[in-house]
């Protein structure tokens, strides 16, 4: 039960919504006390741990919020407080991003213009390339500090594989070697402490099996980050609520916890809840009300609040902005399965070459969804937006609850499956295996050319030869038509000789019908003088008879 005390009236939000907790908002992070013992432990003695887990068990708050503090604090045996972190995600270009993250706090790159930052990237990265241990010598170059351990946190690690298979290409397979080596590497150098440090979701820990090493650190140091008791939800809710100056009613805790259940996915929705009950209730509230059921359902719950804010960013937006905004969602966010959706981050430039936009259109639909309260796409409110800025959903849950967001992953899930279809019949249709398309599949083909307006950005991220694909959909149309025209002119040249055969046969008739009754006439007549000449017999017949009954008459009165 909570007590009846007076609400703070300097309140600020304790909930970050979708996002991760910042390690900065340790404070605000509540039931997993007592954790992180065993982490720092595997850390230790391995030099390595990955922590694991489902999607929503809030691996990346645990370490940001659990770990590092700790770490910070000097509480990992035999290493000490003193501490550099550097926090890297695989993304697009894992070596490259890691370099990044290496330098992101060093002066001189932080002093240097655009130009100079990504030459000192490109010569970091080259360097990393050159050697297994060229992590181990980019640390030693860039830091250049002694007495110090050194933590690489790679977060969302799963994002690794999501890049090998992106293209499969020789290069990509070789660097996702290369990334795994520079890690492996690090660990087992003792000349420099470096601990690495992996969260990723559980579904993926499958696809380490292809790397041997990374397999046995894995097997040898992992943590399964544990599903929430009901008691420790509890305090991750009410501990946030009571720093942030509120509180909150026992019904209405109920009710979340019921509304949770046991799915270790609702933890960032429940935040999102939060987030928008603690901002309605903070609007809306009368005198010293506590947060209550009512704000609570105001927002929609669990079930409908994500989905609800979503919409009132999109609603925001105006016809061309939509557009962009559907062409921006499809291209962060990926499906895997029937069910299965990941994250893809891609950089704002490439983002707009796939709109076929500008940076400043694509970034004003980025803004509405990342203002303040609202956290649904990164970087957070605040952070400039660049063509060089990774634009990210803030959580897969997004995937799951927004409806039109799971609309346009599946739009864009049937898009990429027609596109790979044309890929591959236009590769074989290269090498002599295969054929041009014909309906109905060519049909299908230019509807969805006509309705998806793929460019040569977003084509290349699937499969490299868009012009190919392209240009074999362009002959399909072409030839089919010169086809059907072809056939039109056969059908045009077979109707007219019927036509003419027809009126062959038309004359032939006539003249017949002609022929006919010429011969029907000249029986008729030939009947009526065949009548005349009886008629005239018979009379003959009869005078002859009359002249010889006279004749007979006039003998008989001589005598």
């Amino acid at each position: 039960m909570i007590s009846e005390v007076k609400i703070n009236t300097r309140t600020f939000n304790p909930f970050p919504g979708l996002r991760p907790f910042h390690m900065d908002e340790s404070h605000l992070f509540f039931g997993r006390e007592g954790q992180t013992d065993e982490v720092l432990m595997k850390l230790s003695d391995h030099r390595f741990v990955g922590v694991i887990g489902p999607s929503g068990s809030g691996k990346s708050s645990f370490v940001y919020c659990g770990v590092l503090p700790i770490l910070y604090g000097g509480f990992m045996a035999n290493a000490g407080p003193n501490w550099d972190v550097i926090i890297a995600r695989p993304g697009h270009n894992p070596i490259s991003n890691l370099a990044e993250a290496i330098l992101e706090r060093d002066a001189e790159y932080i002093a240097a213009d655009n130009d100079d930052k990504r030459v000192k990237r490109t010569i970091l990265t080259t360097l990393m390339k050159s050697s297994s241990l060229g992590l181990v010598e980019a640390i030693k170059q860039v830091k250049k500090s002694t007495g110090k351990n050194y933590l690489i946190l790679i977060d969302q690690f799963e994002e690794l594989f999501r890049f090998k298979d992106s293209q499969s290409d020789q290069n990509t397979l070789n660097e996702t070697l290369n990334f795994i080596n520079l890690l492996m590497e690090a660990i087992n150098n003792k000349d420099t402490p470096i601990y690495i440090t992996i969260t990723m979701r559980s579904d993926f820990i499958g696809e380490c099996a292809q790397f041997a090493e990374l397999t046995k650190k894995i097997n040898d140091s992992h943590y399964l980050i544990p599903q929430l008791t009901r008691e420790q939800k509890r305090r991750a809710i009410e501990g946030p609520v009571a720093v942030g100056g509120g509180d909150i009613t026992s019904t209405l805790v109920q009710q979340l916890l019921n509304d949770l259940g046991d799915n270790p996915d609702q933890l960032p929705i429940l935040q999102h809840s939060l987030m928008r009950t603690w901002d309605y209730w903070k609007r809306n509230r009368e005198g010293e009300e506590l947060i209550d059921l009512k704000h609570y359902e105001a927002i929609g719950t669990m079930s409908e609040a994500l989905s609800m804010h979503a919409n009132e960013a999109y609603d925001e937006l105006n016809d061309d902005q939509r557009d962009i905004c559907a062409i921006l969602f499809k291209t962060i966010t990926e499906k895997r399965g029937e069910n299965f959706g990941i994250r893809r981050p891609t950089l704002l430039g490439e983002i707009a070459a796939i709109a076929d936009t500008s940076v400043e259109e694509v970034a004003a639909v980025i803004e509405k969804f990342r203002a303040p309260g609202r956290s649904l796409l990164m970087p957070p409110v605040g952070k400039e937006l660049l063509a060089e800025s990774m634009i990210d959903i803030s959580h897969e849950s997004l995937m799951r609850i927004w409806v039109r967001l799971k609309n346009w992953v599946d739009e864009e899930a049937e898009s990429i499956n027609m596109y790979l279809r044309l890929a591959e019949a236009a590769a074989m249709h290269q090498t002599g295996k295969g054929g041009l398309w014909r309906p109905p599949d060519l049909q299908l083909a230019l509807n969805w050319q006509i309705k998806h307006k793929p460019t040569l950005v977003w084509g290349q991220r699937y499969d490299p030869a868009y012009e190919r694909t392209l240009e074999f959909l362009e002959y399909s149309r072409k030839a089919f038509e010169e086809e059907q025209k072809i056939k039109e002119l056969q059908a045009k040249k077979a109707l007219q000789r019927a036509r003419l055969f027809a009126m062959v046969m038309g004359g032939a008739a006539i003249i017949a019908i002609i022929v006919l009754l010429f011969a029907y006439a000249q029986k008729t007549e030939a009947v009526r003088q065949s009548g005349i000449a009886q008629v005239a017999t018979l009379r003959a017949q009869e005078n002859e008879q009359l002249a010889n009954i006279q004749k007979d008459s006039a003998r008989a009165a001589q005598k």
